[in-house]
């Protein structure tokens, strides 16, 4: 016969020969293969490449992230992915999910404030705590160390105490002054919002009185400057600035919450507002009179 037809009978036949070979197996002669913990890559590669195409249970090939497309009814594999109790670290993990730029973009925001809340647009998607817990620590320790260092350049020897000595009490007085300021005022004004029903998630208001504070960090290394006229000018310069930073975007908000059709709208607003700026001031005399003030 013709080369070709030959050719093409051979094929088929060999078909015909592994059809029949399968439909001749055993079910009894099938066994499964362990590719459990105790199991070596050998003895999975050991299958071939044809179990891992034929969709064998437990291919040393599939990815962890693939095993919850398999089994996505598993409620323990879902719930230790997307929940986190708020005790733990991973819960608070988001907050700090920041990278440099963005603090420095906040910063600058805070230093050169603009009109119409629009910090609490910048940070609407990713607030942080980041930059306001490292805000807050880092002008802690520069009021402390400052001070003591203006106060030692100011030392004159006396009878009654004729060698400088180091305060401590100042690294805890700011310690305490700073922290409470960025964590129990927005708590209670959290709580006041909630009250006047003009609701601000607390991670937005923890964020805006953190970066409050970032001016007072150069202000601090600066007032070591023995002139007690520059000392007052920076620290009004500072809470002006600060002060309008914290006041307009927190305006902004409640004018939004607060139609002018409202009667009592004002005044809910001017009890708010002040009660802020007046805490402000305080914050500011105790920076002047505690910290950065030298005799």
């Amino acid at each position: 016969g013709h080369p070709l037809l030959s050719m093409a009978a051979g094929a088929v036949s060999s078909l015909l020969d592994i059809d029949g070979t399968e439909r001749e197996l055993n079910p009894q002669t099938l066994s499964f293969q362990d590719f459990g913990p105790g199991s070596t890559p050998s003895s999975a590669c050991a299958a071939g490449p044809g179990a891992l195409e034929s969709g064998a249970i437990g291919s040393s090939m599939l990815k962890p992230q693939q095993m919850s497309t398999v089994l996505p009814d598993d409620p323990n594999a879902q719930n230790a992915a997307t929940t986190s109790a708020f005790w733990s670290l991973k819960y608070y993990q988001p907050l700090f999910d920041v990278d440099t730029l963005q603090v420095l973009n906040r910063i600058k925001g805070a230093l050169l404030p603009r009109p119409r809340g629009v910090f609490f647009e910048l940070i609407s998607q990713n607030p942080d705590l980041y930059g306001p817990f490292w805000i807050s620590t880092t002008l802690i320790f520069s009021m402390a160390i400052t001070g003591n260092l203006a106060s030692f350049f100011a030392f004159k020897p006396t009878v009654d105490k004729p060698k400088w000595t180091y305060n401590f009490n100042q690294l805890t007085l700011a310690g305490s002054v700073v922290y409470s300021y960025v964590s129990v005022l927005p708590l209670v004004l959290w709580l006041l919002l909630r009250y006047y029903e003009a609701s601000k998630r607390l991670v937005d208001i923890l964020c805006i009185y953190g970066y409050t504070l970032s001016i007072f960090v150069p202000i601090s290394v600066l007032c070591v400057l023995p002139s007690e006229t520059l000392r007052w000018l920076m620290v009004f310069f500072g809470g002006a600035v600060s002060g309008i930073f914290l006041l307009s975007n927190l305006h902004a908000h409640l004018s939004d919450c607060f139609p002018y059709g409202e009667g009592d709208a004002k005044r809910k607003m001017y009890i708010l507002l002040g009660g802020m700026a007046a805490f402000h001031m305080l914050l500011l005399i105790l920076f002047k009179l505690y910290f950065f003030h030298y005799a």
